[in-house]
C-alpha cells in the first residue's frame, strides 16, 4: 500500500505512483498530452485514488474496465 494521510496529502511516493499509472494508461490508450480525455483522467486517476484505491495494478485494472 502507498502512503496517505487521512486529510488526503500526495506525499511523493503517491504522486510517482500516480504519474506511473497515468502514464501507462496514456500509453495503452494513444491519448495526445494536450487532449481533453487526458485531463479528465487525471483528475478521475486522483479522485479514485483519494477514494481509497491506491495500489497501481487496482488503479490500472479500474481504467481498463472502464474502457
Amino acid at each position: 500500500m502507498l502512503n496517505r494521510s487521512s486529510h488526503q496529502a500526495f506525499y511523493p511516493t503517491d504522486l510517482a505512483a500516480c504519474q506511473r499509472v497515468f502514464d501507462q494508461l496514456c500509453k495503452e490508450r494513444k491519448l495526445d498530452p494536450s487532449s481533453p480525455e487526458v485531463e479528465a483522467l487525471g483528475a478521475t486517476l486522483f479522485l479514485l485514488f483519494e477514494s481509497g484505491c491506491d495500489d497501481e495494478e487496482a488503479l490500472l485494472e479500474v481504467f481498463r474496465k472502464m474502457r
